[in-house]
């Protein structure tokens, strides 16, 4: 079996090269005005990812790129800070822009290429465009599974078999955008009933190992086989597997799950608003679209005219649940402390 942490320690050095030097072919208009300066990104995606595209962009634009690698939610607390360090958010749910955008802290922006998305892939506001999808899914090691007794899961009640205790990971809603949507889509399943959403995560927690800071880190404990199942986006889990984690596999609920659209947006007060502007209208082109395969990532493009990677999740073909933005973005807050005061509190902690 290949060593995933030596696939991924060459993959981050040698990417952003990779990617710079295939990206748009010199003189090509990728729809990003050529300007000077530099660009400060708050990236909330994986850290090859966010590295790749960087340098992607700076090649193509000549503006020199940096990012720091962010969950949407230390996203919303460093903009609540108001040091202004930030350009642009890329990546992370749109009802996250949406909730940034609510406390005052997006710049709305239409950019001309945003004319080229399907509707359900762009804010006809400016407060945000989408320029990658994928759906919450279950990572599972087939090899735990079998050590278990038990099948690949299909549904969100196959999370609660006493089989899997202390053998579940999550992502915190409250600091990964991936751990909010699992918890929004069981509240979108339980017909908007917080305490039926409530009883579900708590009979969730006698099975959950750890709830991690990070989408990420689900899919390698699962990978190692410290957990028998992460709930994880289903892009994130064939990335493990690509990388070396040959057990994983993904399945999906049959009774819907949740779907993000990964986001940008320009932040209110932005240091470089030109250069803001530039990569904001740079990710909406199918050149930059296209270069997602050669990370890889495997997110959807949200352009038709990009080219999809191979092994990107078929999202046609995932039963989703109403996934209603202004509702998610609303119901954030108070359903993430509930979380923090009912699941997760060291009070509620399981033997």
């Amino acid at each position: 079996m290949r060593n995933p942490r030596t696939i991924a320690a060459l993959s981050i050095g040698v990417l952003a090269v990779a990617l710079a030097g295939c990206s748009a072919p010199e003189g090509a208009d990728t729809g990003a005005p050529q300007v000077s300066g530099s660009l400060n990104i708050a990236c909330s995606q994986q850290e090859d990812f966010c590295q790749a595209i960087t340098a992607a962009f700076s090649k193509d634009t000549g503006i020199q790129a940096t990012y720091v690698r962010l969950g949407a939610g230390e996203v919303l607390a460093k903009l609540a800070t108001g040091t202004g360090e930030f350009d642009v958010w890329s990546g992370g749910q749109a009802e996250n822009h949406l909730i940034a955008n609510d406390r005052g802290y997006v710049e709305p922006y239409v950019s001309p290429n945003a004319a080229d998305l399907a509707p359900e892939y762009n804010d006809a506001s400016g407060i945000w465009s989408g320029f990658y999808t994928d759906s919450v899914g279950f990572c599972s090691n087939k090899t735990e599974l079998d050590r278990l007794g038990l099948d690949v899961p299909t549904s969100w009640d196959d999370l609660l078999d006493p089989k899997l205790k202390g053998s579940v990971s999550m992502p915190h809603p409250g600091t990964a955008g991936v751990g909010y949507m699992a918890m929004y889509t069981i509240n979108a399943l339980k017909d908007g009933n917080v305490d039926d959403t409530l009883a579900y995560f708590t009979a969730l927690n006698k099975n959950v190992l750890q709830y991690s800071k990070s989408a990420a880190t689900g899919t390698e404990q699962a990978g190692r086989g410290e957990v028998a199942v992460a709930i994880a986006l289903d892009s994130d889990c064939v990335k493990a597997e690509q990388a070396g984690y040959s057990d994983l596999v993904t399945s999906y609920p049959a009774e819907g799950t949740g779907y993000e659209v990964g986001s940008v947006s320009i932040l209110k007060d932005a240091p470089n608003p030109d250069a803001a502007k530039a990569y904001f209208d740079w990710i909406l082109t199918p050149e930059a679209q296209s270069l997602y395969k050669d990370v890889p990532s495997f997110a959807a493009p949200t352009l038709a005219a990009a080219t999809l990677g191979d092994g990107v999740p078929d999202q046609s073909k995932v039963a989703k649940v109403d996934w209603n933005l202004p509702k998610a973005a609303g119901a954030r807050d108070a359903l993430v402390a509930l979380f923090n005061k009912v699941i997760s509190s060291p009070d509620n902690a399981t033997d």
